[in-house]
């Protein structure tokens, strides 16, 4: 069974992320009420309160996860409050729609294909001026040793250090705005500043040569 599809029913009395800590890492990314927000890895929707205080009560969140068991805990915790949940994996699969904010929370270890992956949600999913959001409200070399112990159990990267991270996106053509890392948490800011056809055929060339 997949790891996160097992987990899904125990994940919220085993995980207790720091709310003062959320605050602090979304206030980067300067949601403001009406912006459009994809949540990628939405997992039982953990962000999905914190974004909606910022966008207000009518703007549609669409949230993404490949686990179908957390999708489903999410989407029973939050029914009838204007989140859209796809069952999809963004590394595989194409996603509908362009957005103002995309946010990444406790999920970039678990991609195969990292670079790849967030510069195809920047090109195809973000609008220009949009933000896309790389968030862990723990350190980096916590959440490695963490990631370590589960590696027979779920695939992971050990994170890079945050100034490394930001530099293959930049080698790629991607814009960072920001990016830091302490003990306590772990964070990179893209933003789009490239239009249409342009902007996907640079980054295109950058990483397939």
């Amino acid at each position: 069974m997949n790891f996160f599809d097992e987990m899904a029913g125990v994940w919220d009395r085993t995980s207790h992320p720091d709310a003062g800590q959320i605050d602090h890492i979304l206030s980067v990314v300067h949601l403001s009420p009406g912006e459009t927000v994809l949540d990628v890895g939405t997992g039982t929707g953990v962000m999905i309160p914190y974004i909606r205080r910022r966008v207000g009560p009518y703007t549609p969140i669409v949230a993404v996860d490949s686990s179908e068991k957390m999708l489903r805990e999410a989407s029973l915790r939050y029914a009838g409050e204007g989140v859209h949940f796809i069952h999809a994996d963004v590394e595989r699969d194409r996603l509908a729609g362009h957005f103002d904010a995309i946010l990444l929370y406790s999920v970039f270890p678990h991609f195969r294909y990292p670079v790849d992956t967030i510069a195809r949600l920047v090109t195809d999913n973000l609008r220009c001026g949009g933000r896309l959001l790389i968030a862990h409200t723990q350190g980096r070399q916590h959440l490695n040793q963490i990631h370590e112990r589960l590696l027979s159990r779920v695939f992971s990267r050990k994170l890079l250090p945050v100034d490394e991270q930001a530099e293959a996106f930049s080698r790629v053509g991607l814009t960072v705005s920001s990016f830091g890392e302490t003990d306590e948490y772990y964070y990179i800011l893209l933003q789009r500043v490239g239009v249409g056809r342009e902007l996907s055929v640079a980054v295109a060339e950058a990483i397939y040569g």
